[in-house]
C-alpha cells in the first residue's frame, strides 16, 4: 500500500524542483535529501559524480503520476527509479502518509 521511492540527481536546484512540485501536488509525504558520492558504469566507461539521493515516502498507486512528473524535469538520460514497499509498525506514521496525499 504504502513505498519509497529513491531517485538520484546530479543537480540539487533539479531534487529541490520536483520536490516542490510532487510536495505541492500532494503526490508524497515527505522527501529527504542525501548527498552522496556516486560511482557507475556508463555506455562502457567508470563515471564518478557527486549525486543527491532523494527518497519519498507514498502511496503506491500515486507511482506513476510521480514517475511522469520526474520524467519531465530530470536531465538524466536513465535516470533511478528505485520503488521498496513501505512497512511500518507504527501506524500514526503510515496514516500520516494516507492522510496528506491525494489520488
Amino acid at each position: 500500500m504504502y513505498c519509497m521511492i529513491e531517485v538520484a540527481f546530479g543537480n540539487l536546484d533539479e531534487a529541490n524542483k520536483v520536490i516542490s512540485k510532487l510536495l505541492s501536488k500532494k503526490l508524497v509525504a515527505s522527501c529527504q535529501i542525501v548527498e552522496s558520492n556516486s560511482k557507475w558504469n556508463w555506455k562502457h566507461e567508470l563515471e564518478e559524480s557527486k549525486e543527491y539521493l532523494v527518497f519519498m515516502k507514498t502511496k503506491k498507486e500515486l507511482q506513476d503520476k510521480i514517475y511522469n512528473i520526474i520524467k519531465e524535469i530530470h536531465s538524466y538520460d536513465c535516470f533511478e527509479f528505485a520503488v521498496f514497499d513501505l512497512n511500518s509498525c507504527n501506524s500514526d506514521y503510515l496514516n500520516w502518509i494516507e492522510e496528506v496525499t491525494t489520488i
